[in-house]
């Protein structure tokens, strides 16, 4: 009888005991996500109710019961049938700088020229005679068309040299006394790659356009420390509200210093891969990697990713290389930042050394000027691989290279039909930032005609040749906010719902590849699609709990839709 009594007795302190279940102890760990729509990201699109996080790592994604049952963690998050995603992941974006950048004028809404001379009479009185006023963000298309000039800023700034970079980074606008500054006169030539605009007389407007901007970019100061860390703490506030939990970034390999310094006080709380600079000699590009594997950062962290060039401008600006001149412009094709043979060299001398090449291509002469580089020094460094001997070795005994490089071109705007399969069998990735096609469409067409049109901001079509479309912002140039990334590919609208249907809609995809674009397919673009990118066992736990289920809701809903919880590296970073 007593005997029953002991065995009755454990099974009921068993029953109500939280860390036993079955009489096994329950698995202790740091977090759990339960009772929600968790959007895995893998290639079926598979959904499940919970996940399981212990430290960085996700431990087990399945249904909340399960998972309810095996584990007890610290902290408990019952999503009320919330939307889980995977973080996400920008793939191009300015993030520190573009930052840095609010903080000076701020020209992004400016929706006339009186209105952003305004904006610059205002800091005038906040700054001393013969301090330079910088800013950014001016949108002449929305002003008319015509460029703006020296005379306007003149007016408002006569004493104060001022530079302002067009929203696209890729046209300056200077005042009379910054062009006496950088000795631009009627003498000055223009640099390879760049236009000095004139007027009739030949006199300088005041607008210079791709490598001209450096004759007066170069005589303005860095940021101070002050102004990049207060630049480097509203980047990173801005991604934690946009559930923002990797970038790559496209702001210098100086940059890494000041990421190490918030990386080191546990203030970082974006996954960093910055892109060094196409520019550099090969031999600084190297030592600046030698260097930097020197501090022996975490490289799940803080880590060196593509070098980064320019093969051309901008649509907006008319600087984009075209293989035909401007539907609106019969006399003007563009502006090639260098000519094709010494891109081709460039590209084939650094992929030689093992750099991961992403080039800025928005025209569709400036894509195939990258593509044919891509190809000459696949045939030029290409490797023989074996599978004999215990190390990874060619024929002629020199090391293979073990990974391929998967070189990117960004933006690739507009694209000759030809070229499309050229990505596929180059694997070449297209990394594209759906918001411009919503921001760009104003104008596109008319700048493009209605037949090369087809071919511009087409990632729906490049997939279909199977290509990798990762998604980014390009913040400053669009938001940092990727919920209008996803508006933008799924809908083909601006954000007043215009037009009807969607802009070219057959480029539209589904809100499930988008968000896969915006995440794994990012992740792959950086080489890390092993540990984020996807909700599963054994990846980083990088999620965001959405406000609304972005599957099915309506796209005009993406707009007000916002993360609830941003979990970043296994700890809740952001919570509305």
């Amino acid at each position: 009888m007593l005997k029953k009594i002991l065995v009755i007795s454990l099974a009921l302190n068993l029953l109500v005991l939280p860390n036993v279940v079955f009489g096994q102890t329950k698995q202790k760990i740091s977090l759990l996500l339960f009772n929600g729509k968790v959007f895995t990201a893998d290639t079926l699109g598979s959904t499940a109710e919970a996940v399981a996080v212990d430290g960085e790592k996700i431990v087990a994604v399945g249904k909340t019961s399960d998972l309810k049952a095996k584990y007890q963690a610290v902290k408990e998050i019952d999503l009320g049938g919330k939307l889980v995603t995977p973080g996400f992941n920008d793939a191009h974006v300015h993030f520190l700088r573009g930052a840095v950048a609010l903080l000076n004028v701020n020209l992004t809404d400016a929706k006339t020229l009186a209105e952003a001379k305004a904006r610059v009479a205002a800091k005038v009185k906040e700054v001393k005679p013969g301090e330079w006023i910088v800013g950014r963000g001016w949108d002449h298309t929305l002003w008319g068309g015509k460029f703006p000039s020296r005379t306007d800023l003149d007016a408002v700034a006569p004493a104060n040299p001022v530079f302002l970079v067009r929203v696209d980074g890729h046209v300056g606008w200077a005042n009379s006394k910054a062009l006496e500054l950088a000795k631009i006169d009627k003498n000055t030539k223009s640099p390879e790659g760049g236009e000095i605009e004139r007027d009739a007389s030949g006199e300088a407007t005041g607008i210079l356009k791709e490598t001209s901007q450096g004759l007066v970019s170069a005589l303005i100061a860095q940021p101070s420390p002050e102004q990049m860390n207060k630049g480097m703490e509203l980047a990173l506030k801005m991604a934690r509200e946009y559930g923002i939990t990797s970038v790559q970034d496209n702001s210098g390999y100086e940059t890494t210093k000041l990421y190490r310094e918030f990386l080191k006080a546990d203030k970082l709380t974006v996954r960093v891969s910055e892109w060094q600079n196409f520019e550099d000699s090969v031999a600084e590009l190297k030592r600046q990697r030698d260097e930097f594997a020197s501090f022996k950062d975490n490289p799940s962290r803080l880590k060196l990713g593509a070098v980064k060039g320019y093969v051309d401008g901008t649509l907006g600006s008319k600087t984009a290389a075209m293989l035909a001149p401007f539907s609106d412009d019969a006399n003007n094709s563009g502006i090639p930042r260098r000519s094709a043979e010494e891109l081709t060299k460039m590209i084939v001398e650094r992929d030689k050394e093992g750099f991961q090449i992403t080039l800025h291509a928005i025209g569709d002469k400036a894509n195939r000027m990258a593509l044919d580089g891509f190809k000459e020094a696949k045939s030029k460094n290409s490797i023989e691989f074996v599978t004999s001997g215990s190390e990874n070795m060619r024929s002629d005994g020199v090391k293979m290279r073990l990974n391929f490089p998967r070189h990117r071109i960004e933006h690739a705007q507009v694209v000759n039909p030809s070229d499309f399969k050229r990505f596929a069998e180059l694997g070449i990735i297209a990394s594209m930032q759906p918001s411009h096609a919503i921001s760009d469409k104003r104008w596109a067409e008319s700048r493009l005609g209605e037949y090369r049109v087809l071919g511009a901001y087409a990632w729906h079509f490049m997939q279909s040749y199977g290509v990798h479309v990762p998604f980014g912002t390009d913040f400053p140039v669009e938001s940092i906010n990727p919920y209008q990334t996803l508006y933008a590919a799924v809908s083909r609208q601006d954000t007043d719902g215009d037009p009807q249907g969607g802009w070219q809609p057959q480029e539209k995809l589904s809100m499930a590849a988008a968000i896969r674009c915006h995440t794994y397919e990012s992740a792959y673009a950086e080489f890390a699609e092993k540990e984020k990118g996807t909700i599963a066992v054994g990846m980083f736990a990088d999620l965001v709990v959405h406000s609304r289920d972005l599957l099915t809701i309506e796209p005009k809903e993406i707009l007000t839709t916002e993360p609830i919880y941003t979990i970043f590296n296994g700890r809740v970073v952001y919570q509305k």
